[in-house]
C-alpha cells in the first residue's frame, strides 16, 4: 500500500495527495534521505537565483553556441563521442591509428592493379615512361653533335614515350633536363591521366586513404600545438618513471584510442618488458573485476631487505677494560 493510500486515511484526501506529490518531488533530491526537513528549509532559504543575470536567464540551451565555438577553436577537440579527445588524437600515428589501415588498404589495390598490367604503360621494361627516363637520366640518348662542338642532342628514339630530338644545348644535362620538361614528363602526365580514367574506383580509394592519413597527421600536429607540446624540448635519455608508476591507471583507460589501447600497441610483445606493460595493466583491471564483488586484491611487498653493516672497528670497551676505567 501506497503512503499515499495510507495518509489519505488520517487526512483529507487532497492534503494527503500534496504531500505525497512533495515527497515525490523531494525524492529526486540527490541524497535528500541524508538531511532533515528543518534542515533543508533553511537551506533552501539561503539559495541564492541568477537575479540581475539576464544573459544567463535569457538561455534556451545549456551550452550556447558562442561557447562552443570558443572552446572548439581553443582547444583540441578529438574523434571520440561528442568531440571528446583520445590520447590517438595527439599520438595516435605511433599506433598506428589511420595509418597502418589505410596504408595495407593502398598497397593492395596497387598489387592488384599492377599484376592486371595497369601501371605496364609506366613499368614496361623497354617501352614504360619510367623505363625510358631512367635511360635518358643515365644518358643513353644524349651525344655531343661532331659536327658542331658544343651542341647537345638528347634523342629518344621512336615508338618510345617522348620520342623525338632535344638540343641543342650547351652540356649534355640541359640537353637531358629539355627532353624532360619537353617530352618525357608530359608523356608521364598523359599515361597518368589514361590510368586514372580507366580505374575510377580504385583512385577513389586510394585517394581516400591518403586523406585518412593526411588528416591523422595534421590534426595530431594541431592537437600537440594546442596543447603546447614541443618534442624539441625534451629532455634527452629520462627514464619515464612516471609512465612505470601510472600504468595501473592507464590499464584502466579501455576506452577506444585510450591510454591502455595506446600502450598496449606500442608494447614489443618480443620482450619481457613490452609484456610486462601488458601483464601490468590487465592486472589492475582484474583488481577492479575482484574489489566489484567485496574481494580485497591489495598484497603488500615490502621493499625493506636485510642489508650486511659496514666493520667499524670495535667501539666498546671488554669487561676488563671496563674495569680499569673505573675511578674510585
Amino acid at each position: 500500500m501506497s503512503t499515499y493510500n495510507q495518509l489519505r486515511k488520517i487526512i483529507p484526501p487532497d492534503q494527503a495527495l500534496a504531500n505525497k506529490g512533495l515527497q515525490a518531488g523531494l525524492e529526486q533530491v540527490k541524497n535528500i534521505r541524508d538531511t532533515t526537513l528543518p534542515g533543508l528549509a533553511a537551506a533552501v532559504e539561503g539559495l541564492e537565483s541568477n537575479v540581475g543575470l539576464d544573459g544567463i536567464n535569457a538561455l534556451t540551451q545549456p551550452l550556447p553556441a558562442n561557447v562552443i565555438t570558443f572552446f572548439t577553436s581553443t582547444f583540441a577537440t578529438g574523434t571520440g563521442p561528442d568531440g571528446l579527445l583520445l590520447l590517438t588524437d595527439v599520438i595516435g600515428s605511433i599506433t598506428g591509428t589511420n595509418i597502418t589501415e589505410p596504408l595495407n588498404n593502398t598497397t593492395a589495390i596497387l598489387n592488384a592493379m599492377t599484376s592486371e598490367g595497369d601501371f605496364t604503360a609506366l613499368t614496361n621494361v623497354s617501352t614504360g615512361v619510367y623505363t625510358v627516363m631512367e635511360t635518358t637520366a643515365a644518358g643513353t640518348y644524349t651525344a655531343e653533335d661532331p659536327m658542331t662542338p658544343g651542341d647537345w642532342y638528347t634523342t629518344i628514339p621512336g615508338g618510345l614515350p617522348g620520342a623525338g630530338t632535344y638540343g641543342p644545348n650547351g652540356n649534355a644535362s640541359a640537353s637531358i633536363q629539355n627532353a624532360f620538361d619537353n617530352g618525357l614528363s608530359p608523356a608521364m602526365i598523359s599515361v597518368v591521366g589514361t590510368i586514372v580514367s580507366a580505374n575510377p574506383a580504385q583512385v577513389a580509394n586510394t585517394t581516400a586513404n591518403f586523406n585518412t592519413i593526411c588528416l591523422q597527421i595534421q590534426t595530431e600536429q594541431i592537437n600537440l600545438n594546442l596543447a603546447g607540446i614541443d618534442f624539441a624540448d625534451l629532455a634527452a635519455n629520462t627514464i619515464p618513471w612516471n609512465l612505470v608508476y601510472n600504468l595501473a591507471t592507464d590499464g584502466l583507460d579501455v576506452v577506444e584510442g585510450g591510454s591502455a589501447y595506446v600502450l598496449q600497441s606500442v608494447a614489443n610483445l618480443a620482450t619481457q618488458g613490452g609484456q610486462a606493460i601488458v601483464s601490468t595493466m590487465r592486472e589492475a583491471r582484474n583488481q577492479v573485476r575482484l574489489n566489484s564483488v567485496g574481494l580485497q586484491t591489495d598484497i603488500i611487498v615490502s621493499d625493506q631487505y636485510p642489508e650486511p653493516e659496514a666493520d667499524l672497528g670495535t667501539t666498546q670497551y671488554t669487561i676488563t677494560q671496563a674495569v680499569a676505567q673505573k675511578i674510585i
